[in-house]
């Protein structure tokens, strides 16, 4: 048994290297890429020439469209977009499934979710849920998403395996739901039209905590250690914080009007605050409190995430249909990559254990 083990292992990391992709940390990526070791234009390493959109071990991201009803597939070391999938009406947010062969996409005008293979970038299945369907979450077992429909009070859960709506969460009679952020056992929720963030236990699917928030919070994020929760508030132009065991605020940072999406770095010091009704992304010193830096010129920024190495920041821009990439290190936008009309979430595809390499 020991033997067949050892046999597929070395299977494994043959076909990795073969695929012109090693495993390596991010730092170890860090540390070739800063030795010269051939980083492309967006602060990755040039991908193998052979590399399609549908290759496994592709760092990539995937940009829905409302207007088109398509998601883009970017490769990071090109910037290029790859591929596409024909989705249905009015995507807004994905995810992705920890092994990074599924991902899902919520189709708003539709009803949907849909169920992607990313190996062949076709809809597997399409599942109904709720009205408006908007923020996801995936379980880290992979075996349950959650999703946030806009236009009612409850939050439908998909059984991923079965393709199949799997039961709801009720907030509650006027609740509304937005983006979802899940920590453990908690899920937490954005309540854009009553100014809260609910937080539900989803083992009892009981709110177990009711967090008050400024006006119109909208994608609400956890810090790593789970200690924090980001709430970015579009009608007061905030980033607030609070503590995640006792919902009180810990502070309130101007950002620009309508803050949308936050990503904090890893060390825990820095956060990129979208603005879509400021046209702008706001550069937050965490421990000061205080904006130090905005990069405008943005049409509808919307949402936004790191690369690998947290070198670029990737911002859809929904005035513009474009994704503009930010050098996080002289905080100035470095390019833009056209996608479909009207781009809203974007999520990166990145196998844990591969670094900027690939």
């Amino acid at each position: 048994m020991r033997n067949g083990k050892q046999t597929i292992a070395v299977g494994i990391a043959l076909a990795l290297l073969l695929a012109g992709c090693a495993m390596e940390t991010k730092e170890q990526a860090r540390q070739r890429l800063q030795a010269g070791g051939g980083a492309g234009q967006t602060g990755e390493a040039a991908a193998p020439a052979q590399a399609e959109a549908g290759k496994l071990t592709a760092v990539q991201f995937y940009v829905p469209s409302e207007k088109e009803n398509k998601l883009s597939v970017i490769d990071i070391p090109t910037g290029k977009v790859v591929g596409e999938v024909k989705l249905s009406e009015a995507p807004s947010t994905v995810v992705f499934s920890s092994t990074m062969r599924e991902a899902y996409a919520a189709n708003m005008n539709s009803s949907t979710v849909s169920i992607i293979n990313t190996q062949t970038l076709k809809v597997e299945k399409e599942v109904p849920v709720g009205p408006m369907p908007h923020g996801l979450a995936l379980s880290p077992d992979n075996k349950t998403l959650y999703v946030a429909a806009v236009a009612d009070q409850f939050i439908y859960m998909v059984d991923t395996k079965a393709g199949a709506e799997a039961g709801t969460i009720d907030l509650g009679t006027g609740a509304k739901t937005n983006y979802l952020a899940l920590f453990g056992d908690k899920l937490y929720v954005s309540d854009h039209e009553n100014d809260k963030v609910y937080v539900v236990n989803v083992k009892t699917k009981q709110t177990v905590l009711t967090i008050p928030t400024g006006r119109t919070p909208r994608a609400v994020k956890i810090s790593d250690d789970g200690k924090t929760l980001y709430v970015p508030c579009a009608g007061d132009g905030t980033l607030m914080t609070f503590d995640t065991e006792t919902g009180k605020p810990l502070a309130t940072i101007a950002i620009a009007p309508g803050a949308t999406d936050v990503v904090v770095a890893e060390d825990g010091n820095t956060a990129l605050v979208t603005a879509m009704e400021g046209n702008a992304v706001a550069f937050v010193d965490l421990a000061a409190g205080k904006t130090v830096a905005t990069v405008g010129d943005l049409p509808g920024a919307r949402h936004i995430s790191f690369n690998r190495l947290q070198t670029k920041a990737y911002v859809t821009l929904s005035g513009s249909d474009e994704v503009a990439v930010i050098d996080v290190a002289s905080r100035q936008a470095a390019e833009r990559i056209k996608v479909g009309g009207q781009p809203h979430g974007i999520q990166i595809k990145a196998l844990p254990g591969i670094g900027g390499s690939c």
